[in-house]
């Protein structure tokens, strides 16, 4: 008779956590950086820079969200929440490029009930391997320019 008893509690448990459980979605930029000399970044939040073989700067922002629904993520997403942009200042070819999060202040995410949401947004930007990259991430320079 306890079986039954505690495999009901399994499932009610495993249930519960699943209604908890975060969505999650993961969004990619490319932006070109052919005649850049300088590229200077202000990116809100966690992020990581890596080198590779490609000619352009590839960005993956993961966003992980807890006690939301998929259509409160879906409007982050559409607002730009984690898009990042360049200096619209620059002309075609420019020697310096910045690439920015357009919203660099986020504020707490709340439901219509008032309760905030977890929020963990973590961006890995993807390198030339012919720049180097400076110690404080901020800022890359072109080798041989």
């Amino acid at each position: 008779m306890r079986l039954p008893q505690f495999l009901s509690l399994c499932f009610c448990l495993v249930c519960g956590l699943q209604a908890q459980a975060q969505m999650e979605r993961t969004m990619y930029q490319v932006f070109e950086v052919d005649s850049a000399q300088t590229v200077h970044f202000e990116i809100a939040g966690e992020y990581e820079i890596l080198e590779w073989a490609g000619n352009s700067i590839l960005v993956e922002t993961n966003v992980q969200i807890w006690d939301a629904s998929r259509e409160i993520l879906a409007d982050l997403i559409k607002i730009g929440r984690y898009d990042l942009a360049t200096d619209s200042t620059a002309g075609p070819n420019p020697k310096q490029v910045k690439i920015f999060t357009k919203h660099l202040n986020r504020k707490s995410i709340k439901r219509l009930d008032g309760q905030k949401c977890l929020e963990i947004a973590v961006t890995k930007i993807f390198v030339p391997d012919t720049f180097y990259i400076s110690e404080d991430k901020q800022r890359l320079t072109r080798k041989g320019g």
